[in-house]
């Protein structure tokens, strides 16, 4: 059982750590000794990729300034200017509004490294000030809890967000299990302003908003202990901030408060399922249980605190949690929520189609953890879990002209109870989901490249230049992808020197669609795989134990190493132990799930049966979503054979609300009947 040291003593021992001989550890991973992999950071990458460039400028140039202005509209910015005493008004409370504007600017920050746009950087360098100027000097900063209700710019004392979450300064700190939500989402903000003072640092330069996170994450190291942290309640995300501080800064109480707040701060809720598992400390959990985003959170700077200490029993803790998700409570597209009440996880293997939750948040939040993890352990699967999000349920969330968001990412969808983003309809808001999509497209190239002292390790196939450095010197590659659509990569050497290159292989080759879950590929086109080229030659090298293709030389200037994987058509079957998939079957070609739309197909696509038999073709539609690789089949309804098109998962409803269909029938006989209902229970920020 594990007794939790004095904060003296934890430092000492951090501290000691790094004198350590035995311990071989790059200047840049000091912060993370037993992390297998360093991060490369965004800031050491610039993506330029046919996939992804379109995406991030139009973030850039389209949804910042489009979400930034619905900031404006609705007070959120404002907040800050009137508890600051720089424009006089009234307070207008949400639910975490600060939050919002924190991930905008994080968002900004990431794309500076694509594109260093000044308009956009003006804008935020203004918000930036009026949000440090807000900021009291004991370092606190959340505008709901500023202000007392005798200021001009109080609310009324009887509005309802006053009365479910509190107001003013004598709630500082009050969110207790006993009183949830009252006072809630303080820590929650705080580690986004964190996570956005880092990201707009590492993309300008410009310290401002980090100096005044630093003073926020301070404060909360001088207010919070062990036993206070026991009775706390709130959704986590300051545990990821915190130890982004400590990246920056090198400071191990931010680490020693990281790892008080990952074991003991309580997000379980009164409205969840098996509170018996989820209100135990985290090192003591071992199956998922709870909202998902929140547990996304916690696991994932729980598995930054690993990385940092070597926790043994949170990194067993983590793993088993991680088991639980991906053999039981994730769905074939990466969303993890079955619709049970409250978004949160439900029992294993109770995955119903139609009532799917897959928010935003939590599969963005899933590829966040899974990065950690695969940092943490040097295993690509957990990689290929982040490819998943990336190309799927988490893309998903956004249309393409970057003005429409998703909540909830739906499998299987008819018409009829359509009514909103919960329920199948793109659109224009701004909450917890509009503010962390942009950043998850400007930040893609956090996820791209990983680093030990002897090798680059390519976990994401995107095109983009990196340069970095091992054991103090410099390296520079270049990457160019035609991934998504081609399944084709070249790496091209920048700098002479002796290094490793480790290239992950998709998970989609291997027998598992998700590793360690009840999804699988089937046919004779798996025994295909890739080409691998070194300066045209042609070499077959073995994956490792750890899913890479390792290929250690002295490289010159100007070598190449292509790699072409194959990009047959697969199709994903579940095993029974999740009995709303019976008799269905989802295809997949490269990294993309494809779907069926009403608006390709004029007849009822969720009745259509796709026989075994069927041979479905990809072909290139110039005609569709601007142009784009459609697969093309015939399909049985009715015992008639209709013609059908399917199109990337990720792009359904850009063309207007028609029905969708991810999971299609295979075998009629052994279909579940499952009611087409949604959960329309969405109460909690994410």
């Amino acid at each position: 059982m594990r007794k939790h040291v004095c904060k003296w003593k934890y430092l000492c021992g951090i501290l000691f750590l790094y004198m350590l001989p035995s311990i071989s550890v790059s200047a840049k991973n000091r912060s993370y000794p037993n992390s297998d992999l360093v991060a490369v950071e965004f800031n050491e990458v610039k993506v330029d990729d046919p996939f992804w460039n379109e995406r991030i400028k139009v973030i850039q140039d389209v949804t910042l300034p489009l979400l930034f202005q619905l900031a404006e509209k609705q007070g959120k910015i404002d907040n800050f200017r009137i508890v600051s005493g720089r424009k006089q008004g009234k307070l207008r409370l949400y639910n975490a509004p600060d939050s919002d504007v924190y991930k905008l600017l994080e968002a900004a920050g990431y794309s500076m490294s694509f594109c260093r746009n000044l308009t956009l950087e003006t804008v935020c360098d203004s918000i930036i000030d009026d949000i440090v100027a807000a900021q009291d000097s004991t370092g606190y900063l959340h505008t709901q809890y500023m202000l007392d209700f005798a200021h001009p710019a109080a609310p009324q004392p009887d509005l309802p967000n006053v009365n479910t979450f509190g107001f003013g300064p004598s709630n500082r700190w009050k969110s207790l299990k006993t009183n949830w939500p009252f006072a809630y989402s303080q820590l929650y903000c705080a580690g986004h302003m964190m996570e956005a003072g880092v990201a707009y640092y590492r993309g300008t330069g410009k310290k401002r908003l980090l100096n005044a996170a630093i003073r926020f994450a301070d404060l909360i190291c001088k207010d919070f202990d062990e036993d206070k942290i026991k009775m706390y309640a709130d959704h986590p995300e300051v545990e990821i901030g915190l130890m982004k501080i400590y990246e920056i800064t090198g400071d191990a109480k931010y680490l020693y408060m990281a790892d008080l707040m990952s074991r003991y701060i309580n997000f379980s809720r009164p409205v969840d399922i098996n509170k018996e598992e989820n209100s135990k400390p985290l090192h003591k959990q071992s199956c998922a249980f709870g909202h998902c985003v929140r547990t996304a959170y916690i696991y994932t700077g729980a598995t930054d605190v690993v990385r940092a200490t070597g926790a043994e029993d949170l990194k067993e803790s983590l793993f088993k949690l991680w088991e639980s998700i991906v053999k039981g409570k994730m769905y074939i597209h990466g969303g993890t929520g079955n619709g049970t009440k409250a978004e949160q996880h439900g029992d294993m293997y109770d995955l119903p189609i139609f009532p799917t939750y897959s928010e935003c948040c939590a599969n963005i939040a899933q590829a966040q953890w899974n990065h950690r993890l695969n940092l943490l352990s040097g295993d690509a699967r957990y990689a290929g879990l982040v490819e998943l999000e990336m190309f799927n349920s988490a893309l998903s969330g956004i249309s393409l002209d970057g003005k429409k968001f998703f909540y909830s990412n739906k499998i299987n969808i008819n018409n009829r109870k359509r009514k909103n983003k919960h329920s199948g309809i793109r659109e224009t808001y701004l909450f917890c989901c509009p503010s962390k999509l942009p950043g998850f497209i400007t930040g893609i190239g956090r996820w791209i490249y990983a680093k030990d002292d002897n090798g680059i390790y390519v976990n994401q196939f995107i095109g983009s230049q990196l340069k970095t450095k091992l054991k103090g010197k410099a390296v520079c590659l270049r990457q160019f992808s035609d991934y998504a659509y081609q399944g084709k990569t070249k790496l091209q050497i920048e700098t002479s020197g002796c290094f490793a290159l480790h290239i992950r292989i998709p998970q989609w080759l291997a027998k598992e669609h998700i590793p360690n879950s009840p999804y699988y590929y089937y046919g004779d086109e798996m025994q295909k795989g890739y080409v691998l080229q070194i300066n045209g030659e042609e070499y077959v090298v073995p994956a490792n134990k750890k899913g890479y293709l390792t290929l250690e030389r002295n490289w010159k200037k100007g070598d190449t190493v292509d790699v072409i994987f194959d990009m047959s058509i697969r199709r994903i079957y579940t095993n029974d132990k999740i009995k709303a998939n019976q008799g269905r079957v989802a295809m997949m070609r490269g990294p993309l799930l494809y779907c069926l739309e009403g608006i390709d197909n004029a007849f009822d696509i969720l009745s259509m049966m796709l026989p075994v038999e069927s041979k479905v073709n990809a072909i290139y539609s110039k005609e569709i979503l601007g142009g784009i690789m459609t697969l093309e089949g015939i399909g049985l309804l009715d015992g008639e054979h209709v013609q059908f098109k399917a199109v990337p998962y990720f792009m359904w409803e850009n063309r207007g609300t028609s029905p969708m269909a991810l999971l299609l029938i295979e075998e009629p006989d052994k279909i579940y009947k499952e009611k087409e209902e949604s959960s329309t229970d969405y109460n909690t920020n994410g």
